[in-house]
């Protein structure tokens, strides 16, 4: 993203109390990062390579996505 970054859109939204239901996936396999964005309110923070087992699981614990 040329302005921000997924951290940066974070905190917009929660400065906004926007209605968001983000999940994110990244390369970032720091635990600050991980941390970082469930502070700022994430629901997930998945790890890159995608496991798209994991990806399911989470959206159906969410209720946005069943089989």
């Amino acid at each position: 993203m040329p302005v921000m970054d997924g951290f940066g859109v974070l905190e917009a939204i929660k400065a906004r109390d926007l209605p968001a239901m983000v999940i994110v996936i990244s390369g970032d396999i720091q635990p600050e990062a991980s941390a970082r964005v469930m502070r700022l309110g994430a629901l997930a923070f998945i790890k890159k390579p995608l496991n798209p087992e994991q990806l399911s699981q989470i959206l159906s614990d969410f209720g946005i996505y069943s089989e």
